[in-house]
């Protein structure tokens, strides 16, 4: 059992479709979701010359809010290339320090209590994503399980009846019902 759990999260994690895994799509999409949190420190190393603050206190925080915009726009973009999940990692660790860090601003950025939080957190929520993915494979593999047998239902019910009725229809009605029924029940597969 743990080992299938184990090689279930291996499989959302890592695995996709071979010719997905090693494609230049996928290593954009990896790029664009390291620049989402990348973008989000660029106040702490240039101000672009940039003097009409906007009405914020200084050029830092005008760029860093622009920053805040910009950066979910280009996890998005990440996420239509399909980066691969474990890329995901970081864009989640840096917002839950961000987050965290907005309620508590005394904090410094290399208190290690900060990252052992960012680190625990990030990891629940890959966790808590992975299981549940894996109930959702599952609760979908029991409804096509379950929509096959109502096919398989309806597809004897439709036989049964054509078969145990057709004869006592007029020869006319009889033609256009089996044409009927022939399409009804290729119309479920």
């Amino acid at each position: 059992m743990i080992l299938r759990c184990i090689r279930s999260t291996k499989t959302i994690l890592f695995d996709r479709e071979t010719s997905n895994s090693n494609s230049l799509k996928s290593y954009f999409g990896a790029f664009l979701c390291v620049l989402s949190v990348a973008i989000l420190f660029v106040d702490k190393f240039t101000t672009f010359g940039i003097t009409n603050t906007y009405g914020y206190r200084t050029p830092e925080t005008f760029i860093w809010m622009i920053a805040q915009s910009v950066s979910p726009i280009i996890l998005c973009m990440a996420a239509f290339l399909k980066a691969q999940r474990i890329f995901y990692f970081l864009p989640i660790y840096v917002y839950f320090i961000q987050t965290y860090w907005s309620f508590d601003s005394s904090l410094k950025a290399d208190d290690p209590i900060l990252h052992l939080y960012a680190i625990g957190f990030s990891i629940g929520v890959f966790a808590f994503l992975c299981l549940t993915l894996i109930i959702i494979k599952s609760i979908t593999k029991t409804n096509q399980k379950l929509v096959g047998n109502l096919k398989k239902s309806v597809r004897h019910i439709v036989v049964f009846i054509s078969e145990k009725y057709i004869d006592k229809l007029p020869e006319d009605d009889k033609k256009d019902y089996t044409v009927d029924t022939v399409k009804y029940i290729d119309s479920l597969d």
